[in-house]
Formats: structure tokens, C-alpha cells, sequence
């Protein structure tokens, strides 16, 4: 009897031992698959949150600089209004007023992030090319490509950029420099200018090279064309 007993409370416990082993090995693994879901959960948000970040945006100081360069040449003034939200973008917005002190229907906008610079149709809402804009000028709008290498009659020009608002130049003449400098831009013009001559480049409507000299030598002045081309081409 007493063996009965003993064999029954012997066979309690390791039931009773056999469930705490499988109750600890349930609670590891609701563990692991709890901290693998955390992990999955952290690594989601922090995907959502790099693509949810938006592009740096450009100061108004620059977008003031950026509308400046833009408007050189143009006898007009513009005046910040606001950072204003427009077709799901931000820009900065300009009024603008002309040289008599009227201020125009159209306003100016620069994109907050590219400092592309845009009229800003208020009537209708709308962002257009600067093209658009009432006081453009396409003569002195356009951009021009300081870069190249040009010819005539034996002499040889080659212009190279040095920044936005300057190139330098080289003339050379049966491969001997005659002179180098650097000319300042202005009105799609460039100008220099020293003790002996005054230079001023610009390119004609079929893409040549004028060079003018009002200075003490009478050199340089000319129509440079591109090697191997004609004049007129």
C-alpha cells in the first residue's frame, strides 16, 4: 500500500515538474516572437520616417540672391511677400514693381527647394515659366555659354568660364599669346578692360564671336567664327 502511494506522489511530480518545463518554454518563445515583432515594428516606423522626410529648403537670404541675379539687367524691384504653399510645393513669393513704381498684376516665385525662379499667376493659382514674365526681355534674358574656341584671320580666341558672373579669355596668334585676361558679365555682354585696350565680347544671332575695342590698340576687334565653319552659318 504504502508503495502505491510513494509510486503515486512520485508520478505527481514529475507531471506536475513535465508542465512547468513546457509552460517556461512556451513563455521563451511568446518572448522570441514577441522581440522579433518589436524589431519588425521599429524597422517599419523607421522606413515610414526616411520616406516621410522632406528636402531641405533653401533660406529666404538666398532666395532673395537667387531672384536678384535673375532680375539683373531688368529696370525693376521686387519685394518678398511670403513663403506661400502653391500646388503642393513651397515657394518664396515676390511682389514686383516696375520702374515708374507701379506695382505689376503678376508676382515672382522661387521654388523653395530648386531656387528655380517662376511668375506666380495669382488669379489663377498657378506657377508659369519666367518666360512669361511681362518685363522679360529675350535679348537680355538669354543665357549665354562662355565657352568655346574661335577664329579669325590667323588669331585665335578661346573663352572659358570662371564663374557665374565671369570667363576668361586668351587670344593667340600662330600659337604665341597675344593677351589673356578675365572679362566681367553683364547684359549677356562681357567687358575688360586695361591700359591698352577695352574689350567687349558678344555673341551675334548665327552664334559668332564679336569682339569690339574702343582702347589705345587697334587689335583684336573682329567677327570670330567656329574652326571650320562660314560666317553666316
Amino acid at each position: 500500500m504504502k508503495k502505491n502511494v510513494v509510486m503515486a506522489l512520485m508520478g505527481a511530480m514529475l507531471l506536475s515538474l513535465s508542465a512547468c518545463g513546457t509552460a517556461k518554454n512556451t513563455t521563451s518563445t511568446e518572448a522570441s516572437v514577441s522581440t522579433e515583432a518589436s524589431v519588425e515594428s521599429e524597422e517599419s516606423t523607421e522606413t515610414e520616417e526616411e520616406e516621410d522626410v522632406e528636402p531641405d529648403e533653401i533660406a529666404q537670404t538666398d532666395a532673395d540672391s537667387l531672384l536678384a541675379e535673375k532680375l539683373d539687367g531688368i529696370d525693376c524691384q521686387a519685394v518678398f511677400f511670403d513663403l506661400e504653399y502653391i500646388n503642393d510645393h513651397d515657394y518664396y513669393t515676390y511682389s514686383v514693381v516696375n520702374a515708374d513704381g507701379d506695382e505689376l498684376d503678376q508676382m515672382l516665385a522661387v521654388d523653395a527647394v530648386s531656387g528655380e525662379v517662376y511668375v506666380y499667376d495669382v488669379d489663377n493659382e498657378e506657377i508659369r515659366d519666367f518666360s512669361e514674365f511681362e518685363l522679360y526681355d529675350p535679348e537680355k534674358n538669354v543665357e549665354v555659354n562662355w565657352e568655346g574656341t574661335y577664329e579669325l584671320d590667323g588669331m585665335t580666341v578661346t573663352l572659358s568660364p570662371a564663374d557665374d558672373s565671369s570667363f576668361e579669355f586668351s587670344f593667340t596668334k600662330n600659337d604665341e599669346k597675344q593677351l589673356e585676361g578675365v572679362a566681367q558679365v553683364s547684359d549677356n555682354k562681357g567687358e575688360y578692360s586695361d591700359d591698352n585696350v577695352s574689350l567687349t565680347f558678344e555673341f551675334t544671332k548665327d552664334g559668332s564671336l564679336k569682339v569690339s575695342n574702343s582702347g589705345n590698340i587697334n587689335e583684336y576687334a573682329g567677327i570670330y567664327i567656329v574652326p571650320g565653319t562660314e560666317k553666316g552659318e
